[in-house]
């Protein structure tokens, strides 16, 4: 973009400063409010445009750096050579002599504005960014989706490993009660074996005792009477004891746990979770949607026709015997 002058060009060169507020497309000189005034009112600048210093700065950068004049010769154009599509001043004539289609550049330009070329530009911008509105219209959805996606399938591991952890508990509590039977089975028989042995620990020690005391203080014939009425009881307590080796009541009972192999297997053949499925689905919008039912080219225009450039033929000559035509 120009170089945007903060003071009047025009009374800079008087040598004087005043800030400017306005500027001439055609002049590419910015202009104070008297000057603009004094532009618009001279008869050889009337025609030409003048906006305020805002609106210009609006104006897309690579707009002002359009040349206006001439870069070879510094003359303002002043028409144009279709044949090269340029335009070029009156010095630049002599290169495009042997160009055949040479026209005024206001004739080219003069209704740009209200051209198709321009109206199919408006078109074409307005369709791309209604489908881009669209396509990312599409895309933030898809985000959207994708976030929801991921909270369900999180949804759905927590709870299968609810599920799982439940199943382990039920299981659990199952193996625990028939534990709990099991060491209560064993446990009662050993404590009946104890028990058995607990009363002939108590019968033998109190033998034992009566041999001691029979030992020290009775006479042999009491003593020789006293053995025979205590073998018995010893011979009796040695068969409960073989009866209890017979009965296989002295096996040490060892509870141990073998899980299931396919408890295992959740260890050990379970790897993860499960598996991410990425499934590719077509938008709903792959196609581009346009209002132009024919793509116009966007390029110079050809020459607006008007009643300037319309020239007469002669063709034939028409005899008529009517003395007065009229029309």
């Amino acid at each position: 973009m120009a170089t945007i002058a903060s003071v009047c060009s025009m009374c800079d060169r008087r040598h004087l400063t005043t800030l400017s507020s306005n500027w001439c497309l055609k002049c590419d000189e910015a202009l104070c409010v008297a000057c603009s005034q004094h532009h618009s009112l001279s008869k050889p600048v009337q025609d030409h445009k003048i906006i305020s210093i805002a609106q210009y700065r609006s104006l897309p950068s690579f707009v002002p750096d359009i040349q206006q004049f001439c870069i070879l010769h510094k003359e303002q154009y002043r028409q144009y050579c279709m044949k090269h599509e340029c335009p070029i001043c009156h010095k630049c004539y002599k290169e495009h002599r042997q160009c055949v289609d040479i026209v005024p550049l206001e004739n080219v330009v003069s209704e740009i504005k209200t051209s198709e070329s321009l109206r199919d530009l408006e078109q074409s911008l307005d369709d791309i960014l209604q489908n881009i509105k669209r396509f990312r219209a599409d895309r933030d959805n898809n985000v959207i989706s994708i976030t929801r996606q991921k909270n369900d399938i999180t949804m759905e591991i927590d709870s299968m490993k609810m599920l799982i952890n439940n199943h382990l508990d039920t299981l659990k509590e199952d193996f625990l009660k028939e534990l709990d039977k099991v060491c209560h089975s064993y446990s009662d028989g050993i404590q009946s074996t104890i028990s058995s042995l607990s009363d002939q620990e108590k019968e033998m020690e109190h033998c034992e005792n009566e041999v001691k005391n029979m030992k020290k203080y009775a006479t042999n014939l009491q003593t020789f009477h006293g053995i025979r009425t205590i073998q018995p009881k010893v011979i009796d307590n040695e068969m409960r004891l073989q009866t209890i080796i017979e009965n296989k009541c002295l096996k040490n009972i060892n509870i141990q746990l073998e899980l299931d192999y396919k408890i295992h297997e959740i260890l050990t053949s379970v790897r993860k979770f499960g598996s991410i499925l990425i499934k590719e689905i077509p938008s709903h919008y792959t196609n581009i949607s346009s209002k132009k039912n024919q793509q116009a080219q966007i390029s110079v225009p050809k020459v607006m026709q008007s009643i300037n450039n319309i020239s007469v033929e002669f063709k034939h000559t028409l005899n008529t015997k009517c003395k007065r035509p009229r029309g």
